[in-house]
């Protein structure tokens, strides 16, 4: 029996779901050796945080205005050391009012879900990064976004809590 990567089902299922790409956008070179998927186009709709009747949505040229720092961790799926272009998942939580006991879904664009409390990824010094060594996430890569933490964080090792290509935050 074929044993089929995980990557090639999240590609194959992102691709029948993606609008076209604009030419604008460039490739990035995928590590995971599936064909490469050109990042999220600056105005297309990359992610949405609500609460409630509360709805923020963000474009990837919206998040790139955002106040971001770099940070360089382990990234254990790659088990290497990277630079990560990141945004505070706390500073995020304030476009929905989204305070601590809140308890927070994240849903990647392959339906997988990891919900905790809002203070629980506060506390865990989660960050929603937006480019990986200074380029943007292709989709094939877990990209355009994606949760991570850094190496201190007490969930640098929870790989539960990593949401790749995440696409939503909400509050139930």
């Amino acid at each position: 029996m074929k044993r089929i990567h995980y990557s090639a089902i999240v590609l194959a299922i992102i691709t029948l779901a993606l609008q076209p790409i604009t030419a604008q956008a460039a490739s990035t070179k995928n590590p995971y050796g599936t064909a490469t998927v050109d990042p999220a186009a600056p105005n297309e709709i990359i992610l949405t945080i609500s609460k409630g009747k509360i709805k923020a949505a963000f474009a990837y040229s919206r998040l790139e205005k955002l106040k971001q720092s770099t940070i360089s961790i382990y990234e254990p799926f790659l088990k290497k050391r990277q630079y990560f272009t990141v945004i505070p998942l706390e500073r995020l939580f304030l476009f929905a009012g989204i305070t601590g006991k809140d308890k927070v879904f994240t849903k990647a664009l392959n339906d997988y879900q990891f919900n905790a409390t809002a203070q629980q990824f506060i506390d865990a010094h989660a960050y929603l990064a937006i480019k990986r060594n200074g380029a943007s996430i292709g989709y094939d890569q877990g990209g355009p976004i994606r949760i991570i933490f850094p190496d201190d964080s007490k969930w640098a090792k929870n790989l539960d809590a990593w949401n790749w290509s995440l696409s939503t935050i909400s509050v139930k």
